[in-house]
């Protein structure tokens, strides 16, 4: 039989290895654009929205439905009807992979010319192959995920993110002498080999798994109707929601550089704006977010689980968790970037002018709520995927988009804004969709989260950890080196709010319980905390 894990242990698993990741970017990102410049920088992120829009659309979608749909059969121990979802996913993907990659590669002149930077296209030649393999390796993923099992989610991507280090980096620097269109193109060629690497971990574990577990493909030979549309029309909603920010990103691509070209900047000065705010802030912003995407993809199938089950006290407990758990993270890390994001960019990039710094150091202190807005958002989002509420998501990213294009070309063409119009709208984005699933999620499910212990003691746990940070500071900072200081004032500062965590008592017994012994919440439990 199948190992069955708590949702929270899932989640640490995922986060954990998100971490990873995110290091593993950062470490990527700044010799990137050391190698690539501003302009590099930007030319890069004119391409990589196209693609993550790509690859979201036959990624994270097609995971979170294979994965919910799997956990409703082995729920009901259908085996067979598990591995029937997985074939027929798997079938599917392939001629959607394949489809996407070829549109991609006879538009990509079509594209890097509505950009506004036609040499680009090169770019978007060697990054399509990868969108096949992110295609397989998301149907693998949801099948392993709907088993409950996150280790190889977990491990693949690392393997990607250290394989993209190694062979973007390494392309990037011998393509770049040929200009800043080869240099880009380098990173891409990276990108697709780190992604078919993935790929190939998933086929060798997937065999492995199988030969262990032979009771699960005992009656595969039974499958003989294959319904290819159900995997479309049940990942349709998650679809959707999927492709909503990726597509907002990639409105950022098209609108920036042209909005700000027609504002009388030059195509160098507009491109390394966009380079600034995407390649540097964002990374930044999106590193906390990494919890919320952890949680979001564990707790899918063990919610979507306790439905099926009609156990509605453990939706309401693991909704409360997560939210709890949003919140612990998002609320220290949006201070830390309010307040000291001069620090943070000063210790991680090197710019070619003090504008420069001055530009990214004044977008990330405007990112810094975005830090809050998106957890709640991606968390909220999937709490209503779970509980079948799949389209409520898509409405309101739907109406957050549209009134962020407009808020952007209204911002954005402001002299005094022009690129902080974009920081600026984002934020309205984030915020006017994370409040409309949190109002439709109260009610149709009640939660009812103690004030202190969810709301009160991360907000008192995070103002004792600001003053620590600024202390550390005070004391040190001329008896050693910036760089050291800084990262020695946010470590004393993170331990300072862990221990404040447990001194004004934030987790219940049971939360406690679930966090370190890896116990699944009891469905016999009240609601608490």
């Amino acid at each position: 039989m199948l190992k069955k894990r708590s949702f929270v242990y899932g989640a640490m698993l995922i986060c954990i290895s998100s971490i990873i990741c995110k290091l593993i970017s950062v470490f990527y990102k700044i010799p990137l654009a050391r190698i690539l410049g501003a302009e590099g920088m930007g030319v890069y992120y004119l391409i990589f929205p196209v693609y993550a829009f790509l690859s979201t659309f036959v990624s994270n979608s097609f995971t979170l439905s294979i994965s919910k749909r799997v956990s409703g059969k082995i729920s009901q121990d259908n085996y067979v009807g598990a591995y029937k979802i997985f074939r027929e996913s798997c079938i599917s993907m392939w001629g959607l992979g394949i489809f996407l990659s070829i549109l991609l590669f006879c538009f990509s002149k079509v594209i890097a010319t509505l950009q506004g930077v036609q040499g680009a296209y090169i770019c978007y030649i060697a990054v399509a192959p990868a969108i096949i393999f992110v295609g397989q390796s998301s149907v693998y993923k949801g099948f392993f995920q709907g088993l409950q099992d996150m280790s190889p989610s977990a491990v693949s991507q690392v393997l990607a993110q250290i394989f993209k280090l190694i062979f973007a980096l390494a392309l990037s620097k011998f393509f770049s002498p040929l200009g800043v269109f080869w240099g880009a193109l380098g990173g891409f060629i990276g990108l697709s080999l780190s992604e078919f690497i993935c790929f190939l971990y998933f086929v060798i574990y997937y065999f492995i798994f199988k030969k262990r577990h032979k009771e699960i493909f005992l009656e595969q030979k039974k499958l003989t109707k294959r319904d290819f549309s159900k995997v479309f029309k049940s990942a349709l909603p998650f679809l959707l929601t999927s492709i909503i920010l990726p597509m907002a990103t990639l409105v950022d691509s098209f609108l920036i550089v042209n909005i700000l070209k027609s504002m009388g900047f030059d195509n160098l000065f507009a491109t390394s704006l966009l380079g600034l705010n995407s390649g540097v802030v964002s990374t930044l912003i999106n590193l906390p977010s990494t919890f919320a995407m952890a949680l979001c993809v564990t707790i899918v199938p063990y919610i979507t689980k306790s439905v099926i089950n009609k156990d509605y006290s453990g939706v309401s407990n693991k909704s409360v968790m997560a939210l709890k758990l949003i919140l612990i993270v998002a609320l220290p890390c949006f201070l830390v970037f309010l307040l000291f994001s001069s620090d943070i960019i000063g210790l991680l990039y090197v710019f070619s002018s003090a504008y420069e710094k001055n530009v990214a150091v004044t977008l990330c202190i405007l990112s810094s709520i975005n830090v809050f807005y998106l957890s709640i958002l991606n968390i909220t989002t999937a709490l209503l995927q779970s509980i079948n509420r799949s389209f409520v998501p898509v409405i309101s990213l739907l109406c957050a988009l549209v009134l962020k294009v407009v808020l952007e070309i209204l911002l954005i063409s402001t002299p005094m804004l022009n690129i902080a119009g974009a920081v600026i709208s984002s934020s309205i984005c984030y915020a006017v969709s994370g409040a409309i699933n949190i109002i439709y999620f109260r009610k149709t499910i009640e939660i009812k989260p103690k004030f202190f212990r969810s709301f009160l003691s991360p907000f008192l746990s995070s103002i004792v950890a600001i003053f620590m940070i600024y202390l550390t500071k005070s004391l040190v900072q001329n008896l050693i080196s910036y760089a050291f200081c800084t990262i020695l004032s946010l470590c004393l500062g993170g331990i300072a709010y862990i221990i404040c965590l447990f001194l004004f008592r934030t987790f219940t017994k049971e939360e406690r319980e679930v966090l370190f012994r890896l116990k699944p919440f009891s469905q016999k439990n009240a609601q608490k905390g």
